[in-house]
């Protein structure tokens, strides 16, 4: 995140008569300064992520058997509904046939039954119980194609499938892991939030997504998030999706979360040297009518180099940010000097 600070900061080594070590004869102690002035500034924060698969299944039989066919080649593409494994049904085709053959006798008869029925030839208990017995082998013939397809493993989901776990001729039971299956486009990613931002990243709010050993920035929008605070961490998992077309997002690595929530227009903003810790909180060292004061702030927004502050400070006061450990409150001191550059301006303070 990159502030835009408008407030300017005087630096310098000191002339002959000052030389920054303290005051005395030698006249008040040169320092360096910075003004407070407003300056917008991103709210946010950085978080770890780690990418999700959108879908991502291990393999399974749900018979036991011997494989004959592997329809897949380890790493590759396959689509929704692809043959992956085939295993040995001999034996259940044959009972299948079988079966069909029974029930094709069985609907013969209930056919010349009804016929009979309706001449009354047969009682209508009769032909009750040759309707049962066709209904019966449907049942049969239906249980038996069913129990078929489980001897052929399909892809849930089009994706990208892992290395294989098993061989041809090999022998698969249920629980035995063929390979994993992994959909990455989009991909997501899981990242957690500190409990008092949660309420401000909703759905539809957009992250940005770096990983390492790309230059590449990604856009994640977010759309679920655990519906409880961690009690551990005091913070709440949030999942957002982004688009993954060329594969560069790797289920199971680690993201940098950029987290983006508005910007403070009016902020108050010192580099970040220039806060010192103090009993019971922090303070920062005015100068004020040519001596140092000191003012209790809290701090804010953090970047590299820079801290947002609250507090007994407003726009125009001046800050002391060097020689603060030699500085005490109502010493003499005085802004060091030094040539301003042409081009010197604003200084930017960068947030990663």
């Amino acid at each position: 995140m990159v502030p835009m600070v408008a407030a300017w900061s005087l630096a310098g080594c000191g002339n002959g008569d000052g030389n920054g070590m303290g005051g005395g004869p030698s006249g008040p102690m040169a320092v360096q300064v910075h003004v407070l002035a407003p300056t917008p500034l991103e709210d946010g924060f950085t978080a770890s992520g780690t990418l999700v698969a959108n879908e991502s299944v291990a393999l399974q039989s749900e018979v036991s058997g011997r494989i004959t066919q592997i329809g897949f080649e380890e790493g590759g593409r396959v689509s929704a509904g692809q043959v992956l494994l085939r295993i040995d049904d001999d034996d259940l085709q044959a009972q299948l046939r079988k079966a069909e053959a029974e029930l094709q006798l069985a609907q013969v008869t209930e056919e010349r039954q009804a016929r009979l029925l309706e001449a009354k030839g047969i009682s209508q208990e009769a032909f009750d119980a040759t309707r049962t017995e066709r209904t019966g082998r449907e049942a049969a013939v239906d249980n038996l194609r069913a129990l078929l397809d489980k001897y052929t493993v399909r892809a849930p989901f089009s994706g990208t499938i892992g290395l294989r776990r098993v061989s041809p001729g090999g022998y698969v039971a249920p629980g035995t892991v063929i390979a994993t299956l992994v959909q990455a486009d989009p991909i997501k990613v899981d990242f957690a939030v500190p409990e008092r931002h949660a309420r401000r990243l909703r759905p539809g709010g957009t992250v940005d997504l770096t990983v390492e050993g790309d230059t590449a920035h990604w856009t994640a929008v977010v759309y679920a998030g655990e519906a409880d605070v961690d009690p551990g961490t005091r913070s709440i998992s949030i999942r957002a999706r982004c688009p993954n077309p060329d594969g560069r997002l790797t289920p199971g690595g680690y993201a940098r979360v950029e987290v983006r929530l508005g910007t403070i227009a009016d902020a108050l903003v010192v580099p970040s040297d220039a806060l010192v810790p103090d009993i019971g909180g922090e303070k920062v060292m005015l100068m004020k009518g040519g001596k140092a004061r000191s003012a209790r702030v809290r701090s804010g927004i953090r970047t590299e180099t820079a801290v947002q502050i609250f507090g007994d400070v407003r726009p125009g006061d001046t800050v002391i940010t060097s020689a603060l450990l030699a500085v005490r409150d109502g010493m003499a001191v005085r802004p060091a000097e030094r040539k301003r550059s042409p081009n010197a301006g604003a200084r930017k303070m960068q947030e990663p």
